[in-house]
């Protein structure tokens, strides 16, 4: 006896939000964190670093 009701589920909101706290500062985190690597391996090395070395 009772009602069942369905589970709640994440909205349209819910994803943008994960978006732009999740994975935006974790892929501008990520970029940047390459981007640094990148010098340092090119200037302080003197070595190839990735898919740079393709260029």
């Amino acid at each position: 006896m009772g009602y069942e009701i369905s589970a709640p589920k994440p909205t349209k909101w819910a994803y943008y939000y994960i978006l732009k706290y999740i994975a935006l500062p974790i892929g501008l985190i990520l970029t940047g964190m390459d981007i640094i690597l990148y010098f340092f391996f090119k200037y302080v090395f003197d070595s190839c670093y990735g898919v740079f070395c393709l260029i």
